[in-house]
């Protein structure tokens, strides 16, 4: 990669197969030799130049203590949140946390109803099901309606959940894995419905700043005032800026929405990844040009994934996602009768996320990830079409 300040796509996703699989973070560390992997939500870039500095410097200072203050974190973030969806937070709303799981559980734990259900509207994350357990609240799933064409909120479906007691709705917006960012609308009749029923909506909107150019996020704490008065929204640098293991969750409130009392920010701020803090500032701060470019190379990728599953993998379809680097692929009309990330597995060597893992509503599905460089993703299809169709 050439030294420069604004690195290009194809420098950030030029890394070898041999130097990714000398990582030893999750996506490539745990696959054999042979196996391309597009599933666990990892990107194969090279990380912004800013974030590199900021983690040596701390190093070379020998400071790997507790996370100190987070005015300058606070700063970074509203300024971003407030440059790209016209977002005015005020910083006394903001509280820092290990991750997003961690305070999403807190707040499941703390607002979920006598029968401890928790609305989710599957195909959905698949560690919302982990989060879920470990916050020792059930399920209530509402599965989203048209999933080939985007996916839409069942209304209907959640009112009748919210009508039985559950008193929590975990939303995930901009969606994984369908990519599909909800319009203000719809987000004003989902908060409707939470308001008519005295509930609380949490938004994980950890995917936003991967947004694509020419499609609007709207911030549940942007949506109307009552979605202000049901909800808190969730987000972190860590997905977009490709950190995840420095630990940094953000979780934003409103004047008049709920938060528990107990909930302390100079408290919950100790737990957060002292680096991933440091990490956080500078990604909202001083590495915009580096995300624009990746955002838009998703973007790039979100075509070349159309034309490569029509030649390579007739049959299958996905519907072009909206953020993100992830492409949820559907098998259903196709002879595959098992499970197809098993399938490909097994006859491409090529690992996808299982589509059930994302709930039932995920069967007959795959999860891909295009987080890579066009030259790999070519390679991941093309190993997929040798074994299509299933013989």
């Amino acid at each position: 990669m050439t030294d420069t300040a604004h690195p290009t796509a194809a420098e950030l996703f030029e890394l070898s197969d041999n130097q990714l699989r000398g990582r030893a973070s999750l996506k490539w560390s745990t696959v054999e030799p042979d196996v391309l992997p597009a599933w666990v939500a990892e990107m194969d870039v090279a990380l912004a130049p800013a974030i590199i500095d900021t983690l040596q410097n701390a190093l070379l200072r020998h400071d790997a203590g507790y996370p100190g203050q987070s005015d300058d974190v606070v700063q970074a973030f509203t300024s971003f949140a407030e440059d790209r969806w016209d977002w005015h937070i005020e910083p006394e709303h903001i509280s820092f946390h290990v991750d997003a799981a961690t305070a999403a559980s807190k707040l499941m734990r703390h607002y979920s109803g006598p029968d401890r259900s928790v609305i989710i509207m599957p195909p959905v994350y698949n560690r919302f099901y982990d989060w879920l357990a470990g916050s020792g609240v059930k399920p209530l799933e509402v599965p989203l309606t048209n999933v080939p064409n985007g996916g839409f909120f069942d209304l209907d479906g959640i009112e009748a959940g919210l009508n039985a007691g559950t008193r929590v709705i975990l939303l995930c917006n901009p969606h994984n894995p369908l990519g599909r960012v909800f319009s203000q609308q719809e987000l004003a009749e989902l908060a409707d419905l939470a308001h008519q029923y005295d509930a609380v909506v949490l938004s994980d909107e950890i995917h936003a700043p991967m947004v694509y150019q020419g499609v609007e996020f709207t911030p549940w704490l942007t949506v109307s005032d009552t979605a202000r008065k049901t909800g808190i929204a969730l987000h972190t640098a860590t997905k977009s800026w490709n950190f995840a293991g420095l630990k940094c969750g953000i979780a934003i409130r409103s004047a008049t929405g709920p938060w528990p009392a107990e909930l302390d920010p100079t408290m919950t701020r100790t737990d957060t990844g002292f680096w991933g803090l440091l990490a956080t500032e500078v990604a909202f701060r001083d590495s915009r040009p580096w995300l624009d470019t990746v955002r838009d190379h998703f973007q790039s990728q979100t075509d070349a994934l159309q034309r490569l599953v029509a030649q390579h993998l007739p049959g299958v379809t996905f519907h072009p996602p909206q953020a993100s680097f992830l492409a949820w692929l559907n098998f259903r009309d196709t002879d595959l009768t098992e499970e197809p990330a098993d399938y490909f597995l097994r006859e491409a060597r090529v690992a996808l996320s299982p589509g059930i893992n994302f709930g039932d509503a995920g069967h007959g599905y795959a999860r891909l990830n295009m987080g890579t460089s066009t030259v790999r993703l070519e390679r991941i299809i093309a190993a997929m079409g040798s074994a299509w169709p299933p013989r």
